[in-house]
């Protein structure tokens, strides 16, 4: 049976198994392609010789790199702290510039030490000449100062999409030379952040930074009851007339204490979003018997933009949010019916990880929101 190579291909896409696309690549001319597409599209380097692998490749069979689309990078050894200048992330900069077919798109950093002011003089020269490189992931990194960071942004200024989750810095800066050294991200239009004590790091990203361009924010964040010195409203305030889309998942460090006014009206103030046209709101991590959504009672009802379509919260089941919502229903009903936006409102989503159709609870769920039923914009998925 002769089928089209695009399903052939669809079914290739769908191997993780380094070899058994070894084995398709072998199949036929037709095949080889596509599995050298998927072979290689994502490098991943933990140890030294990793690099020095990879540098070979790149020598030996130059055709192969522009298949090349992910490099991810968490080195498992002393080298970066010991000896630093031979550490991944200090050559691989020159080793990507000195493949000329080699194009990356997205660089993922993870579990590991980054220090750009030790490595060669010319680090950063070689960094900023991977004009390809669109997409930076970081995750649990530690730079020396946020000056470290500072640099390496610059050195990227053709990034349109950033993560940086629990970043965190050996040395904290004063806060006048934090600020004066923050840059602009041009070209930037999704950024997604996750930071819990100290936020410290985050915060200098969020206050001391410009996105001009931004439509997107991922933010997942703990708000203390305390630190009224965080960044997430400077954030707001600087970025709001771009926003469209927004998902935020808020903690608090201290678990008994409540949420202080003044801390939810300079952290969580969205009323400069005149653009937002998606909230997604994350209560999956909750686990209070009764929760404090005195935040999320002001943000809604301080919302003043005429553009809003969606808005999302997401629970981990319908038992789940019944838990949480019991004694807040009503309130969050009434706050969202009488709303700025509620005539540009299109839907209210209740997002479930688990959905049990035999569940009471999947059933019952509706009966707590009557004006939002009222209005045919409450939706369950």
């Amino acid at each position: 049976m002769h089928l089209p190579i695009e399903l052939w291909e669809l079914v290739i896409d769908l191997l993780d198994d380094e070899q058994t696309l070894k084995a398709t690549s072998l199949v036929c001319k037709a095949w080889l392609s596509r599995s050298r597409l998927n072979l290689f599209r994502t490098i991943e380097l933990c140890l030294p010789r990793h690099l020095d692998y990879f540098q070979a490749l790149l020598s030996d069979a130059p055709h192969l790199a522009p298949y090349l689309d992910t490099i991810d990078v968490s080195e498992n050894s002393l080298i970066a702290l010991f000896r630093p200048a031979r550490a991944i992330l200090a050559r691989l900069p020159y080793v990507i510039s000195s493949s000329s077919p080699a194009q990356p798109r997205r660089l993922a950093v993870h579990n590991q030490l980054w220090l750009p002011t030790r490595y060669s003089p010319d680090y950063l020269a070689s960094l900023s000449q991977l004009t390809s490189l669109t997409c930076l992931d970081m995750f649990d990194v530690t730079f020396t100062t946020v000056a470290d960071i500072s640099i390496v942004l610059r050195a990227l200024p053709r990034l349109t999409s950033l993560s940086a989750k629990h970043l965190d810095c050996q040395r904290q800066l004063g806060t006048t030379t934090s600020a004066n050294i923050g840059c602009t991200l041009p070209c930037l239009t999704t950024l997604r952040v996750a930071s819990y004590h100290p936020t410290t790091t985050i915060d200098w990203l969020l206050g001391c930074n410009d996105f001009p361009s931004i439509r997107r924010m991922d933010c997942s964040y703990e708000l203390s009851t305390s630190n009224r010195g965080q960044g997430l409203g400077a954030f707001w305030k600087n970025t709001g007339e771009t926003l469209e889309h927004i998902s935020i998942s808020i903690s608090k460090r201290s678990a008994g204490a409540r949420f202080p006014l003044d801390a939810i009206e300079h952290q969580l103030d969205l009323s400069h979003c005149r653009s937002l046209r998606l909230l997604r709101l994350d209560c999956r991590h909750e686990r209070g018997v009764a929760p404090d959504w005195t935040w999320l009672t002001w943000l809604l009802s301080h919302l003043t933009c005429n553009s809003l379509s969606s808005i999302t919260f997401a629970f981990q089941s319908s038992s789940h949010a019944l838990a949480c919502l019991h004694a807040f229903a009503d309130e969050l009903d009434h706050a969202i019916a009488v709303a700025p936006f509620r005539d540009a409102l299109k839907s209210v989503v209740f997002e479930f990880d688990f959905k049990d159709p035999t569940d009471p609870d999947d059933k019952r769920f509706l009966d707590f929101f009557p004006s939002l039923q009222a209005k045919n914009v409450l939706r369950v998925t």
